[in-house]
Order: C-alpha cells, then structure tokens, then sequence
C-alpha cells in the first residue's frame, strides 16, 4: 500500500504487479487500485475504511498518517495552552500597536485620558526583575542644623570677598546688609527683641533658650 497526499486528503492505494504475458502483455506492469481516503488529519483510521484494509495496511495507515497527526495535534494543545498563559507575546504585540499609535498620534492627538489606561494596565504586569526601589536611610530632616550649615557657608563667602567690600557710604542700602538684617531679624527679633516669627523666640517657647530678663 502507499499513498498520496492530495491538499489535506491522503489516498490510499493498493499497487499490484502484472508480470509480463499476463493478458498478452509484452512488459510487466504495476496496477494501483484505490482503496479509500481519510483526511491527513485524522488521528484514528474511520471504521469503514479500517474494514477494508488488512491488517498490514492498518499498521501502515496508523503509522504514516494517524500517529503523526496525534502528535501534531498534541503539539497543537500544548502550544495553544502556552500561547494561552504566556504575557509576551501580548506585550509584543501591545509594544507594536502602542508604536503604530504614536506614529499616528502626529496626525491625530488623543486624550491622555487613553493613554493614562494603557500606563495603569502595564503597571500592573508582575515583573520577573522588578525595580527594587534603594532603601537608603531617609536622611531626617533637620532645619537646625541646615540654617547652622547655611550661616557658616555664608560666612566662608563673605569672608572669601564673594560680596566684595562695603562702600564707604550707603552700606545699608546694599544687598548684603539687607539681608544680613533680615537674616539677624529672623534669628533675634527686631533689635533684639524676639518677636514671634524669630528663631529665638521659638526656642525660648520651647524651653530650649532663655528669655532674657528685664
């Protein structure tokens, strides 16, 4: 027996040989009779066409065509049920339409409205190797020790000539005596008398300066 695979369709054919002077022929010849067909597909042999075959030819049809189409057809669910779970191939292809709609986007804005949906739907995808955010000590906050900080840098300019000299006249119209008033307004008070915006004043509320006696 052999076959031929015509489209999806394997015919099935039995071959006999006519050897030479059989009916007055002068050459031997080979004679194929058809037998049936089942679909190239099929993972068991139909029982009307088993019944016409021998056993022999069973065995050939469930080896040539019924075994490998189980097995293609077994690779098929296998792959199907990984297409199924797997989330990189819809990446993939969420990557290549979210390119096409930039491209696009020149000629047609959208609202952020959409493109806020498609952010928060990537947020949510779990990562094989997510950003591990540092941990790093949170530095505390100190506006104690920034303001001292501050006032000694202040101090390295000025003395370093960062705002020149005064002039001989009209300092207190210069800038930084403007600001060294405010600066000492903000630390003691109007001439020295804490009022409740200064620094002093706020320590001696809180116990940590005292108030000077009258």
């Amino acid at each position: 027996m052999h076959k031929k695979i015509r489209g999806k369709t394997a015919c099935l054919y039995r071959s006999r040989w006519v050897p030479k002077g059989t009916d007055g022929n002068t050459h031997g010849y080979a004679v194929q009779t058809f037998v049936g067909s089942l679909s190239v597909q099929a993972c068991v042999l139909p029982d009307e066409l088993a019944s016409r075959l021998t056993d022999p030819e069973r065995a050939y049809v469930e080896t040539t065509i019924c075994r490998p189409a189980r097995e293609a057809a077994e690779r098929a669910r296998r792959e199907s049920e990984q297409r199924e779970t797997d989330p990189l191939w819809r990446l993939t292809e969420a990557a290549r339409l979210a390119g096409e709609a930039a491209e696009r986007s020149l000629r047609r804005r959208v609202h952020r409205q959409r493109v806020q949906e498609v952010t928060d739907a990537l947020a949510k995808v779990q990562l094989l190797d997510p950003l591990v955010e540092a941990k790093a000590t949170e530095k505390r906050i100190d506006p104690l020790q920034d303001a001292l900080s501050t006032i000694r840098a202040a101090a390295a300019a000025v003395r370093s000539g960062a705002y020149g000299r005064a002039p001989e006249t009209g300092v207190r119209s210069t800038r930084p005596y403007r600001l060294w008033s405010e600066i000492y307004e903000a630390v003691c008070g109007t001439d020295g008398d804490p009022n409740s915006g200064s620094l002093m004043r706020a320590l001696q509320d809180r116990g940590f300066a005292k108030s000077r006696q009258r």
